[in-house]
Order: C-alpha cells, then sequence, then structure tokens
C-alpha cells in the first residue's frame, strides 16, 4: 500500500519538523530535449549556513543549520538552537542507512536501507534525498542514476512534465526549456491521500555561472494533515575541502522509530 511505503516520508519529515524544531524554541508526445536534465556537477556540496523552516498548522519555526554533500557519499544535516547557536540535532545519511541524532535527549536512531526493503519492501535510498537537496532528477525506488528519457514526456508550453508510474507510486517532475528542475511531487492513488512535494525557487548563479536553486520548499500531507518544510541557502559553495566526520557519541542511547514517535503523541 501506499501508506507503508510512504511511513518513512512521513514519520522522517514528522520528526525533523517537529521533535527537533520544537524543542529549540495534453497530449503526449516524444520532444528533441536532451536525455538528461541539466545537472550541477561538484565533488562537495556546501551550505555553510541554511535557514530551515518549519510550518504546521498557523505554527511557524525557523532554525538555523547546514547542509554538507559528499556526491554519492555522504549527506549531513545540523540544526541549530535560535540565538545560541549550538547543535541540537544531526542527520547522516549515507548509501546504506540514515541516522538521526537527538542532542537534547542524548539519543539517537539509525535505520538501514536493506533492512527497510527486505523486511517491509521500501525503498529508501540515499538517492532521493541528495537528488532533492541538488536540483537533481531522481525515481523514488531506483539508487541509481535516472535521465529524461526513463520518464513518460507531456509538452505544455515552454515546461516539460516528467512522469513516471510504479507499483501504483506516481512521480512528476517539472522541467522548463533549459532542463532545469522546477518542482516535484511523488503522490498515490487517489484513493489514498498520502504526498510529498518540492519545489525550487530563488535561482541565482553560482561562482561558475551554473544557475541553482537557493530555496526548497517541501510539503508532505495524508490528506488530513499538512506538514511544511523549507530550507533556504544562504550561500552555496562547490567543492571545498571539507569535513566529514559523522560519529555518535557513545554516551547515546540507541532508540527505535517507536520510541521517537512516542514524543510526538
Amino acid at each position: 500500500m501506499w501508506k507503508s511505503k510512504t511511513n518513512w516520508i512521513y514519520y522522517f519529515s514528522i520528526f525533523l519538523l517537529i521533535t527537533l524544531s520544537c524543542k529549540t524554541q495534453k497530449k503526449v508526445q516524444r520532444t528533441v530535449i536532451e536525455s538528461s536534465a541539466s545537472e550541477l556537477l561538484y565533488t562537495t556540496f556546501n551550505v555553510p549556513r541554511a535557514t530551515f523552516t518549519f510550518v504546521q498548522g498557523g505554527n511557524s519555526v525557523n532554525v538555523n543549520g547546514s547542509v554538507r554533500i559528499h556526491k554519492d557519499s555522504i549527506i549531513i544535516l545540523s540544526l541549530q538552537a535560535p540565538l545560541l547557536g549550538v547543535e541540537v540535532g544531526r542527520v547522516g545519511i549515507t548509501q546504506h542507512s540514515l541516522t538521526l541524532i537527538d542532542r537534547i535527549n542524548r539519543q539517537y536512531f539509525e535505520l538501514n536501507f536493506d533492512s527497510l526493503r527486505n523486511e517491509h519492501g521500501i525503498n529508501l535510498n540515499y538517492n532521493i534525498f541528495q537528488s532533492i537537496f541538488t536540483n537533481s532528477l531522481f525515481i523514488y525506488d531506483n539508487p541509481n542514476e535516472v535521465l529524461i528519457s526513463d520518464f513518460k514526456e507531456v509538452r505544455i508550453e515552454n515546461f516539460l512534465l516528467l512522469q513516471t508510474n510504479r507499483g501504483g507510486v506516481n512521480q512528476e517532475f517539472n522541467v522548463n526549456e533549459d532542463k532545469r528542475i522546477l518542482s516535484g511531487r511523488i503522490f498515490a492513488n487517489d484513493d489514498e491521500p498520502f504526498s510529498i512535494e518540492w519545489s525550487y525557487m530563488r535561482f541565482e548563479s553560482l561562482q561558475d555561472g551554473y544557475n541553482f536553486p537557493h530555496l526548497v520548499k517541501m510539503t508532505i500531507s495524508d490528506g488530513d494533515r499538512r506538514f511544511q518544510m523549507d530550507i533556504a541557502y544562504n550561500k552555496v559553495e562547490l567543492d571545498k575541502k571539507l569535513n566529514f566526520a559523522f560519529s555518535i557519541p557513545s554516551s547515546y542511547k540507541e532508540v527505535s522509530l517507536d520510541d521517537l514517535l512516542k514524543m510526538l503523541q
């Protein structure tokens, strides 16, 4: 079912949106467009200062932090307490797992992608996160690089709508005539309302002239509840030498996903 397949989206998002932030107070046609979308070339991707905006209902919370990516290797997100600048939460994503560190409660949760796939049939992978943060194409259950030719193409005026359906899970991307990805969406059939949407804004030139979005807006919905997370990149740096060390203090307690969810009740 779509709901079981998307629990990872829902729970991961809720943990970030609430636990960390609140505790810190049309006709189908083939086109002549090239086979791959315009892609950012980098080895390391660094946002030394990002602003995470969490919105739930009428409440909005801003949290500073940073984003570091070593391409195809590791992503590190850091969230800091307002004013003090002390790290309160850290997320590490590798090709094998996703780790959430809660520094306030001195605990952590680790999710192994292979176990998740083998035991629950949920195809969560590193490439999903890297692609969303860096404005790239992906197919949610495919950990490898994908091309525009992997999608069905629908031309809508000056835009290209890319579509795919895999096991009842739909994906769409809007791509402009410059092959820039403007937005994406993963959603279910009409009888199951879970969805995640993201869009890119504030396109600005990087040091190499590449036009890259500096605002990512993400929305997760289950039909009744709607959560939003915006990430504003204050500055994007490419190919800098960075520290990607990621470790869990030995004194921290490992907890289960159920333990984390109890904090939300």
